[in-house]
């Protein structure tokens, strides 16, 4: 099957942007960023802007799909402020269905502040 070749600097390369505003989430909790993915989209990364979220904090990034299963894309300590650039070996979102983009407080302690998630992806359809 022959691929399409965009022309521009990015392609079709896009960024799904949105901000969380965490109140408390507490150690192991996870919160659902975004819901429901399409089939035919192809993650190449994960951008994270994050303020301080508080002593022992540690947020994990992962797709999950329609039958539970988790793909990590990113952990990152946020006891400080920070950014993280995250590449990730192409993960396309296909017959295990439409998924979920979530975010859990991995760290020991509650997470409070604001975190803005950039999914890097392309469509490239079913």
């Amino acid at each position: 099957m022959k691929e399409t070749f965009y022309r521009g600097a990015q392609g079709n390369l896009s960024l799904h942007v949105l901000t969380l505003s965490l109140a408390a989430l507490a150690a192991g909790s996870t919160v659902i960023a975004a819901e429901q993915l399409p089939i035919g989209t192809q993650v190449t990364g994960i951008r994270v802007i994050n303020g301080a979220l508080g002593a022992d904090t540690e947020l994990t990034t992962k797709l999950v799909d329609s039958k539970g299963t988790e793909t990590e894309l990113s952990v990152i300590d946020t006891v400080s402020a920070g950014t993280d650039v995250t590449p990730v070996k192409p993960i396309y979102i296909g017959d295990k269905g439409p998924s979920d983009l979530v975010i859990e407080n991995s760290g020991t302690a509650a997470a409070t502040g604001e975190v803005t998630l950039q999914l890097e992806y392309r469509f490239k359809g079913y």
